[in-house]
């Protein structure tokens, strides 16, 4: 009866103290998703670090300090030599969008078949303006809202000092975690330093052909705010399947506006951008990164969006290849267990670890 009782005194103190952390994960799930940008903001900034002591033998601090005026010097750069002209062309996509939907609609009333698409579709002027609407939300997303300021800020901060120090915060977590489970954790760190990198470097990568592409062909068609678009999408591009598809729509809109052929063209292009960065960019760094399946990001991508909106939205390919990454670590595939001893196929010792 003693044995029963504390068995269920156990079970009732593991469940409530899972309750617990269920309970202050959801609550805290902002602040977690802001402490895991800042970790990738502080690897970014600590191989840059390794890469300038790899070159220069010197004190990291002074590395550190180096990276952290060349990147501040960068900023203040690009930001007196085309943020005025990038905020100015940002204000001028706010009144073009609307004028462009108007334009459309307008040139759908004007032809027989686009009458007939309108007739199709109820309140086309509802419809109209909701298109207006919607695009705005969008690009209300992007600019500098308060909280994304405050969260850009609490960010940059937290990535410096993780980033200064960042043997000081490890050593603190290997405290935590039981001596036993050290030399998985050793190895999942490492195996999710290694990923990350590379999944950035393919993104920065991509962000820059994106971008350039974009803003080069939507020049030579002569659609109007063709480097802002190009802005736009390289940025877009962060954030996989969704993101691509939401940077060809104020593109569209104003290139359709124009002509129907120039729009047709303007989708095509895209088509074109993503379809050259994705079979001739994304190769040529696609080893060591942890193969990401579309669905499965995309699933990851719409579970996050619904808990915390489009920041989880954006966090989530990251979170998905730190997920992955650690799984090949504790679950080594097939061919990379050990042999089976005898008739009897053992487990890898990390699994018995578990």
């Amino acid at each position: 009866m003693d044995n029963f009782r504390k068995r269920a005194v156990f079970v009732v103190l593991i469940s409530v103290v899972s309750i617990l952390l269920l309970w202050l994960t959801w609550t805290a799930r902002y602040v977690l998703l802001l402490l895991f940008a800042s970790c990738i903001g502080a690897l970014i900034l600590s191989t840059f670090t390794n890469w300038l002591r790899s070159c220069i033998p010197m004190r990291r601090g002074i590395a550190f300090a180096i990276v952290i005026t060349i990147i501040g010097l960068m900023i203040a750069l690009l930001t007196w030599t085309r943020g005025s002209l990038l905020l100015q062309q940002l204000g001028d996509l706010q009144s073009y969008i609307p004028s462009a939907v108007r334009q459309i609609h307008s040139r759908l009333q004007s032809e027989t078949w686009g009458r007939w698409l309108l007739a199709q579709i109820e309140d086309s002027e509802q419809l109209a303006r909701g298109a207006s609407f919607i695009f705005s939300g969008i690009r209300g997303a992007m600019y500098l809202t308060g909280a994304a300021i405050a969260a850009m800020f609490l960010i940059t901060v937290s990535s410096l000092y993780f980033g200064a120090e960042p043997d000081l915060y490890l050593r603190g977590v290997r405290r935590i975690v039981p001596e036993t489970y050290r030399s998985i954790f050793e190895d999942c760190l490492i195996s999710v330093t290694k990923t990350v990198r590379a999944w950035l470097l393919a993104r920065l990568l991509s962000m820059t052909a994106i971008g350039a592409l974009i803003s080069c062909g939507l020049f030579v068609m002569g659609v109007p705010l063709a480097g802002t678009l190009g802005v736009i999408a390289a940025l877009l591009t962060f954030v996989p399947n969704i993101g691509p598809i939401l940077s060809v729509v104020p593109a569209a809109l104003l290139a359709f506006a124009i002509s129907p052929a120039k729009g047709i063209f303007t989708i095509l292009l895209f088509c074109l951008a993503h379809f050259l960065e994705g079979n001739l960019v994304s190769p040529l760094v696609d080893r060591g990164i942890v193969k990401l399946p579309p669905s499965l990001t995309l699933t990851v991508q719409l579970l996050l969006g619904s808990i915390a909106g489009a920041f989880g939205v954006a966090l989530a390919a990251p979170l998905t290849a730190v997920a992955l990454s650690v799984l090949n670590v504790v679950l080594p595939p097939e061919k990379s267990r050990p042999a089976p001893s005898g008739s009897v196929r053992k487990l890898p010792q990390r699994v018995q670890a578990l």
